[in-house]
């Protein structure tokens, strides 16, 4: 019979990366470049802060529609929202991720792990509602992608630089900022305290938040809501992916939901955005009249599209890498969110 201790170790030794010097080394690279984009996305950003007050009162002056602060109550009710749905989601299934989970993961790594999944089944059910309230009520718009089911589709940049007028926009933009700012501040509270992919992270909260604040600022939300789309889209299959790698007991499901994880990843984001990106600089006849007053608004958006899409291109390497092998051994190993967090890294070194 084999001892509690050795079982223990096979169980370590099977299931948890160990850490190399050269891993390390790979790793803190990758954190550095992060941590330097942030600070220097940051330093750009700033800039935009006198343009915005030019812009709005550009907007002010042609009569165009813009924002109502009046429903900037949208972003408090939605992040109160957001708060007690993530605390119910916690209290029904953390009992049960705890059951399923399988018994490779021990100590804070069972811990930590048991929170990710709770976090992302709640993705599930939050990108899912978000994705179909979205499909249904703006489907017939102009500027939204025939990729993802869009009847009428004109440009991307439709009606610029009017706010649009759908009444919906300002309601569904103001909750979808409310969960990525919770995620934001909940990030920078905890991250720093067991996220070795801190800086990553931070980065990509911090563009899709600045995305979301200049593109109301600057009357793009149709941007916005297409990019909030793609993401929630392959967001859906990703988190549920992910929950039942871990939790499952299905090779066959667990094949079809890293498929699907794969399939619509590289549609949605990989193949749908960079073709977003190229109509708004191809067709942005609406810009032209008042180039002045509209360039900065356009090398914003711009600039914020192409560095979220030069980070799902890194994501995408370790995707296909979780990919090939799964199908050539036959055995889910998650390599990037299997990479260790800071209180294990710690541990060792200490």
């Amino acid at each position: 019979m084999i001892s509690n201790s050795s079982k223990r170790q096979r169980l370590i030794e099977e299931g948890q990366q160990k850490i190399t010097l050269n891993k390390i080394v790979k790793f803190s690279h990758y954190e550095t470049i992060f941590k330097f984009v942030f600070f220097l996305v940051l330093i750009i950003i700033s800039l935009y802060s006198f343009d915005i007050i030019q812009f709005q009162q550009f907007l002010q002056e042609k009569n165009f529609r813009r924002f109502d602060w009046k429903n900037i109550k949208w972003l408090f009710i939605g992040l109160i929202l957001i708060h007690i749905t993530k605390e119910i989601n916690k209290k029904l299934v953390t009992g049960y991720v705890e059951k399923k989970l399988d018994s490779k993961y021990i100590g804070i790594d069972r811990q930590l792990r048991v929170q990710k999944i709770v976090k992302w089944i709640y993705d599930t059910l939050y990108y899912t509602s978000a994705t179909l309230f979205a499909f249904f009520t703006f489907q017939n718009e102009k500027w939204f992608p025939t990729e993802f089911g869009g009847t009428n589709f004109k440009e991307t940049l439709y009606d610029f630089p009017n706010f649009p007028d759908n009444p919906w926009v300002p309601i569904y933009y103001m909750v979808q900022a409310s969960s990525h700012v919770h995620a934001l501040l909940l990030l920078m509270v905890y991250g720093t305290k067991i996220e070795l992919k801190y800086w990553e992270y931070l980065l990509h909260h911090s563009l899709a938040v600045s995305l979301l604040y200049f593109s109301t600022m600057y009357n793009c939300e149709n941007i916005g809501i297409v990019v909030l789309l793609l993401h929630d889209i392959s967001d859906i299959f990703l988190a549920l992916g992910r929950t039942y790698g871990d939790i499952g007991k299905n090779k066959i499901f667990v094949y079809i939901g890293f498929s699907s994880i794969q399939i619509s990843w590289l549609y949605t984001r990989v193949y749908v955005f960079p073709i977003k990106i190229y109509d708004c600089l191809l067709n942005h006849p609406q810009f032209l009249p008042y180039w002045e007053q509209t360039k900065h608004a356009f090398y914003n958006q711009i600039g914020l599209m192409v560095l979220l899409f030069g980070m799902h291109v890194y994501w995408t390497i370790f995707m296909v890498k979780v990919g090939l092998g799964i199908f050539s051994s036959g055995r889910y190993k998650n390599i990037y969110d299997n990479r260790e967090n800071k209180l294990d890294h710690n541990k060792k070194e200490n």
